[in-house]
């Protein structure tokens, strides 16, 4: 089975390799495709620096962007690390986490790890922006907040002292030395099984029969793969023609299944070959069969250990019940007897090690020990068997818990995916909303988009809206050919209001009027001229009331069930919606703002993770400019309002 990330090891040799090619170079532009990035920048193999969170980091030949990125890290990687350059390579300790240092003090941070995610980090440490956003026992990431990294490893397994490797290795609960080396030194899978090559050591070795004779072998070992994955030059391992394993070392296989690569970044590139996203539902499904996995092995060690706890206990009964008759065999065995009753089944002079049988049950005792103190310590081991086993019982919730994560992310991005495939309506190129009795009001977001509206789909029984201000949007309430009710044009009014300039200028209020469409022009007074999306109105002018500049932002659900933006005074939004915001003019940029928004949102949603599948490029289209949230609401839920009305010409 082909490996699916990068290990500790790939990473500190490719970190090394890096920094030559990659210090002091500019970043020309910034992409995205799903959750992978690339920055486009020189380096030795490829033009791309591709970077997939819980994957990859190298460089590649085989990117081919598809376009500037809408929204997300990659937006806001391209807003602040474009044109600057890389001054620093690192990894952070000895784990699967790559830095990025840039000019001015910003750093993007690769975590290769599980559920790892790519975060673009400010000056001060602060979290700007990241693939992913949570809040765990251990960690939170959130956008303002101070980046904080994951659970490390620090220390380089590669250099502990042989003797060391003996301690852990025979501590180690695993079945086979591989897996030991790998768990309990914390040295990658592959390069243990090369190290055991390289040292003519068996996997089969027991762990806890390792000598140190062996160690010194492994330990040896361990070191020249160390230098070796030093020298920047990359092996892929190859089986039944596909690449399975991309090493920083030669590994001791037969010549047919090892192709060498001048760098590593052309090994590493062969093999994570494939499109962003095309393993998606098998990492997925990888990482769900890993924790169903970790799932029955905590639940058979949490029975295993409360078995064995039991057992103590039961022992310590036992001798305790026994007490007269296991001193005296111990006694007796002390005293150099050889006949020393019918409950000892065995006794090593050698080691002091004692063998009682107790009705039925054997106890393990050593013969210089009293029996309360084997009482004692039998107790105690017990106890330290039972807190195992509640560890594993622990564990076994937090297992349960993650597995409860992944299938919740699934079907988030399950949404996400159907969310960014819905049909739109035509009007949803458009500012729009529909109003309280289903009449359909639809602004331009330029002046093409005002021409178009007031050209080609303005009826002479429609209503036209603007606001008293140089640089709004014509809005087009349609009509049907009936008189809306006044609610209705007040309703369709907070459209050119709030996306007026009056909003980027931070004003309370603005005035806006309206007409028919009859009374809307093309045609200038003689001698003068219109530019684009410029109107002539003549005749009279129906002022409402001084708008306050506001604008309540919600998430509700089409027929399929898929979350749509709805925007409008909170009369229009509310009942539509599953959770709403007000929204005032303010300081915050329109990106930041976008994600506080559907922070809020999704607080107040009863389905939050129909507000997590919205992008967050798709709120940022839908806000007036730089602002504020002002407070935020569950709404009623009842579904985005279809309109009764659309225009009365056929150019739609």
């Amino acid at each position: 089975m082909a490996r699916k990330s990068m290990n500790s090891l790939d990473v500190m040799a490719w970190v090394a390799s890096a920094r030559g090619y990659l210090v002091g170079q500019r970043v020309d532009n910034v992409y995205q495709e799903g959750d992978l990035v690339a920055l486009k920048v020189r380096g030795r193999y490829g033009e791309y620096l591709v970077l997939e969170p819980a994957v990859r980091v190298h460089m590649t030949s085989r990117f081919r962007p598809s376009g500037p990125p809408q929204g997300g890290i990659g937006r806001a990687l391209r807003d602040v690390v474009r044109d600057l350059r890389i001054v620093d390579v690192r990894q952070v300790g000895f784990d699967r986490i790559v830095e990025i240092a840039f000019d001015g003090g910003y750093k993007l941070v690769a975590e290769l790890i599980p559920r790892g995610v790519l975060a673009l980090v400010s000056p001060n440490g602060d979290l700007l922006a990241s693939t992913m956003y949570f809040d765990l026992k251990d960690r939170s990431l959130r956008r303002g907040r101070p980046y904080s990294y994951p659970p490390l490893r620090l220390e380089d397994p590669f250099t502990v002292e042989p003797r060391r490797i003996v301690e852990l290795v025979r501590g180690s609960r695993a079945s086979d030395l591989v897996r030991a080396l790998v768990l309990s030194v914390g040295v990658p899978g592959e390069a243990a099984e090369e190290a055991l090559r390289r040292a003519g050591v068996s996997p089969s070795v027991s762990p806890q029969s390792l000598t140190e004779a062996q160690a010194e072998s492994i330990s040896s070992s361990l070191m020249s793969i160390r230098e070796e994955a030093l020298s920047g030059s990359g092996y892929l391992v190859v089986s039944g023609g596909r690449p399975v394993e991309a090493d920083p070392f030669r590994p001791s296989l037969p010549s047919d299944e090892v192709r060498p690569y001048v760098t590593l970044d052309e090994a590493l590139d062969e093999l994570f070959a494939r499109p962003p996203q095309a393993g998606l539902a098998a990492k997925v499904e990888a990482e769900r069969q890993r924790l169903l996995a970790s799932l029955e092995r905590a639940r058979r060690e949490a029975a295993e250990y409360q078995a064995m706890s039991s057992e103590l206990e039961l022992q310590a009964n036992l001798v305790a019940s026994h007490y007269h008759e296991v001193e005296e065999a111990l006694g007796c065995l002390r005293g150099g007897g050889a006949q020393c009753g019918t409950i000892v089944k065995s006794f090593d002079r050698r080691t002091g090690e004692v063998v009682l049988v107790l009705e039925g049950h054997e106890v393990k005792a050593r013969v210089y020990e009293g029996v309360d103190e084997l009482i004692k310590r039998l107790y105690r081991e017990a106890g330290e068997l039972r807190a195992k086993s509640q560890r594993a019982s622990s564990a076994e919730a937090e297992v349960l818990a993650r597995l409860s994560r992944l299938e919740e992310e699934v079907r988030v991005q399950e949404l996400a995916q159907a969310a960014r495939r819905r049909k739109r309506a035509w009007y949803e190129r458009y500012h729009w909303l529909v109003t309280s009795s289903g009449l359909l009001a639809v602004g331009g977001r330029d002046a093409d988009q005002n021409e178009s509206l007031v050209r080609k789909l303005l009826g002479d029984d429609d209503i036209f809206l603007h606001a008293d201000i140089h640089g709004a949007p014509a809005v087009v309430l349609f009509t049907g050919g009936q008189r809306p009710p006044d609610d209705d044009i007040a309703e369709a009014a907070v459209l050119t209001a709030a996306y007026s300039r009056a909003w980027k200028e931070g004003m309370g209020s603005v005035s806006v009027y309206w007409a028919l469409g009859s009374q809307v022009s093309k045609s200038p007074p003689s001698g003068e001229y219109l530019t684009k999306g410029a109107f002539m109105v003549y005749g009279k002018k129906n002022y409402l009331q001084p708008l306050r500049l506001e604008l309540y932002l919600g998430v509700a659900l089409d027929e399929d069930g898929l979350p749509v933006i709805v925007v409008g005074p909170e009369r229009v939004v509310s009942p539509q919606s599953l959770s709403y915001v007000r929204l005032v003019p303010g300081d915050e940029k329109v990106d930041d703002l976008a994600q506080h928004v559907l922070e809020a949102l999704e607080k107040r949603s009863p389905r939050p993770e129909l507000v997590r599948a919205i992008d967050v490029s798709e709120v940022a289209s839908r806000l007036p400019g730089r602002g504020r949230v002002a407070g935020s609401w569950a709404g009623g839920a009842a579904g985005v309002r279809r309109p009764r009305t659309g225009p009365s010409r056929p150019n739609t």
